[in-house]
């Protein structure tokens, strides 16, 4: 527990973020007829037309498609004013099980993306989150895109890449490329936060149990011999699984502990304890509001901590890509959805800096057990890389 202090400093990039229906019908009904689907993402000027007064006539564009009623995204939005967003031509399912999107890319909020990345899906195009921003403070070349295809739209893994965060306007990043036939180490990451919005509806005195499971990462190296479980971390007993270094209350915003030396502490030992199968945190509303730090400058507080033992690798092949998770919950349902937490990995090659690989997106904390994961491997080498349904049982991911 006495590391924590020069582990977090290492770490501090972390605060900053089933089968696919994808294939598509040659024939579709309307009203009874048959008649071919036809390229509906037009590229028409129609902004000219009064959006106020136009409304989404839902049953005129449901379309039989392979024996089921899908809603035509791409002919709702060609006939339709232009938007600002697409999400009004996602209707709730209401006469039909899912959607059809022709080709192309459409925008839509958050709420919508959620909402719909659960049905079925038709066609060849894709949905992104409109407020989706890429972040690529390492200069990679896979950066994340945002873009959530139909091949892609039930893989959770790839998911990850586009879904945006509970509880902030961001999403996940990709910020580094772990450097080739260089030998080093990796370790899973652990960050959790206080929702904003909940700052307030917490009391100071609140008695807070956060329980962390197991805590695991996996890795693929250019060997041919595809994804493994790399590192199954034991928590600070060296014994149970769990994350190591469980109670470090660090400064918000994170720059404080490196640029001004504002100094991180740890929860007492006698409040962190193996329960059954995990370990349990106590902490009160201000630990996590970061009301124990007696400088100005701090806003807030963050749960972090790291998995042990490290993963090292040598020089003879490269690291392609890596994923971790862990799973986490509140004792006390009265907290349940005020904090969110993310995950990343740490890689620490020779003669270079330690470096964070990637930042997930943000997890709501609820009173059941949550998996909180992310991978580095962006949109170019997703399909070259990444076994999604292997990663996800080395992973334990639900």
């Amino acid at each position: 527990m006495k590391r924590i202090i020069a582990v977090f400093l290492a770490a501090m990039l972390l605060c900053s973020c089933g089968d696919s229906s994808a294939t598509s019908s040659t024939k579709s009904t309307v009203s009874g007829e048959s008649s071919p689907v036809k390229d509906t993402s037009s590229k028409k000027d129609n902004s000219s037309k009064n959006t106020s007064s136009w409304v989404l006539d839902v049953a005129a564009f449901v379309r039989e498609i392979d024996g089921e009623k899908y809603f035509d995204v791409s002919a709702a939005a060609a006939a339709s004013p232009r938007r600002p967003d697409d999400s009004e031509f996602f209707p709730e399912l209401d006469g039909f099980v899912g959607y059809y999107i022709e080709k192309g890319v459409y925008m839509v909020d958050a709420e919508t993306m959620y909402r719909v990345i659960e049905c079925p899906f038709k066609g060849e195009g894709s949905i992104k989150w409109v407020d989706f921003k890429p972040i690529n403070w390492t200069n990679n070349s896979d950066q994340y895109d945002g873009v959530l295809p139909i091949s892609k739209i039930h893989d959770v893994m790839y998911q990850q890449l586009c879904l945006p965060s509970v509880g902030k306007k961001s999403n996940g990043r990709n910020q580094f490329e772990i450097l080739p036939n260089l030998s080093g180490s990796l370790t899973p990451l652990c960050a959790v936060y206080l929702r904003d919005d909940k700052k307030e509806e917490l009391p100071d005195d609140a008695q807070i149990t956060l329980c962390f499971g197991e805590m695991k990462l996996a890795a693929c190296l250019d060997d041919g011999k595809g994804w493994f479980l790399a590192m199954d971390s034991v928590g600070p007993d060296k014994v149970h699984p769990g994350p190591q270094g469980l109670g470090g209350i660090i400064p918000l915003p994170w720059e404080l502990g490196d640029q001004y030396g504002i100094r991180a502490y740890n929860v007492a030992e006698e409040n962190i304890s193996w329960v059954d199968d995990h370990f349990e945190v106590k902490i009160t509303g201000a630990d996590i509001k970061g009301k124990k730090f007696t400088d100005s400058r701090v806003t807030g507080a963050v749960i972090h901590t790291w998995g042990a033992p490290f993963y090292y690798f040598d020089d003879q092949y490269s690291v392609m890509g890596v994923a971790t998770n862990y799973k986490i919950w509140i004792k006390e349902s009265e907290w349940s959805g005020f904090f969110i937490a993310d995950t990343g990995a740490d890689c620490r090659q020779d003669g270079e800096p330690c470096r964070q690989t990637f930042g997930s997106r943000m997890f709501t904390v609820t009173d059941q057990p949550t998996d909180v994961f992310g991978l580095n491997v962006g949109p170019k080498r997703y399909d070259e890389v990444v076994d999604s349904k292997k990663v996800q049982e080395l992973l334990n991911i639900r």
